[in-house]
């Protein structure tokens, strides 16, 4: 018979014991005396809005984060877009107790004897252990910083050197299909909106894997300012689809792959994306009729665009504060302005529109574009980058 040591805690049982006595988000956060959001819970599966300090720049929906109740390995995930924070049952009270992640993004050593005997109280029906000390910033520390204004710089304007030679970034990019790679051929194919003329407009392209710089082997695309200053350079995973599908057979509970990568330091709650061809592109009649086009990514603008549609994009599936003040001065310096929300027709989109139309209604005039039920579900599961002109024309109506 095994020898376990004297400080031995049966996690896995005391896991399943937990699962097994039922509302288990409520009571971690009775235990730590933490405040929940309202919930909305099924047989199997709890989902609230996220309540922890992450890094996002605005509140998220209110079934951002799923908690699977039954499930016994990796039971959470967060759905705000951008996101990727996910783990079992002893990540979830870890993040209740720290308002954080671990170090490393995985509990071990201390972290985890922690939390484990945290457990084992927990299941007890005692009181927690007191907070271990911690390598994150202290709540004073992160209420500071959050005070500080967040402001990205023009590239061309930034004291770091290696930042301004990357200003003509896209001088490497490469906009002929027929030179690009397997991958990026594919990416472009699929999306025949995606023109050299309309790659060169947008200052986007492939950007080959012989280059420098981390979004080598990326499609990557340009984040202007309002005057066309190029703020930061951000690229598309390529392997994304791939990779995606291997880490969802994989069972792996640690962080999933991201679709897009920003440099370190871009704030993009701040910014709107398509401000310069956005300018170029609306008349007041056209703003009157269809109002701001408000939409989620890069392409969703840029197929829009090229069908003679001003769009604006968040760069999310939510709204930040700072973007709803932007689009609110816009919309209400227009005769009869108004936002129209165009998010993809999924899940995560339409409560991503929801929370987007009720932010924006604080401030103008908002409706949605369009939804699932629109035209008998004609456009279901559609996103703006996929749309048509005979589909727009189809709208328009």
């Amino acid at each position: 018979m095994a020898h376990r040591n004297r400080g031995y805690i049966d996690v896995d049982s005391l896991q399943q014991e937990l699962i097994a006595g039922g509302d288990i988000v409520e009571r971690i956060a009775s235990f730590y005396n933490v405040s929940l959001p309202e919930l909305h819970k099924t047989q199997n599966e709890t989902r609230l809005a996220c309540i922890f300090a992450c890094g996002k720049e605005q509140e998220t929906g209110d079934r951002a984060i799923s908690v699977k109740t039954k499930q016994d390995g990796a039971v959470f995930r967060c759905f705000q877009y951008g996101c990727t924070v996910r783990g079992n049952l002893l990540n979830l009270m870890y993040l209740m107790k720290h308002n954080s992640e671990p170090a490393d993004g995985k509990l071990k050593g201390r972290e985890f004897k922690e939390i484990a005997s945290d457990l084992q109280a927990l299941v007890a029906g005692r009181t927690p252990e007191p907070k271990a000390p911690s390598t994150h910033q202290s709540p004073a520390t992160e209420s500071m910083e959050d005070e500080s204004p967040l402001i990205n710089i023009p590239l061309k304007d930034s004291e770091n050197e290696r930042a301004r030679e990357l200003v003509n970034l896209d001088e490497q990019f490469i906009t002929d299909v027929a030179e690009m790679s397997p991958k990026a051929a594919a990416y472009i194919r699929k999306r025949p909106f995606m023109t050299p003329e309309i790659m060169k407009k947008f200052r986007c392209g492939y950007l080959p894997n012989n280059a420098k710089g981390l979004l080598r082997g990326h499609f990557v695309y340009g984040y202007p300012d309002a005057d066309g200053n190029i703020l930061t350079w951000f690229g598309r995973n390529l392997n994304y689809e791939d990779q995606h599908k291997k880490w969802q057979g994989s069972g792996d509970s640690s962080k999933e792959p991201q679709k897009f990568k920003f440099v370190k330091g871009f704030h993009r709650g701040q910014e709107l994306f398509g401000e310069p061809q956005f300018h170029e592109l609306a008349t007041p009649v056209q703003l009157q009729q269809t109002g701001i086009i408000l939409v989620e990514g890069p392409n969703d603008v840029i197929n829009l665009h090229n069908l003679g549609v001003p769009a604006l994009a968040v760069c999310s599936n939510t709204i930040t504060e700072t973007q709803a003040d932007k689009l609110a001065s816009l919309a209400n310096s227009i005769p009869g302005g108004h936002v129209s929300v165009m998010y993809d027709l999924d899940r995560e989109g339409e409560n991503g529109a929801k929370q987007t139309v009720l932010e924006l209604a604080k401030r103008c005039r908002v409706r949605l574009a369009w939804t699932t039920n629109l035209l008998d579900g004609q456009f279901r599961n559609r996103q703006p980058e996929y749309v048509t002109a005979k589909d727009w024309d189809i709208m328009l109506r």
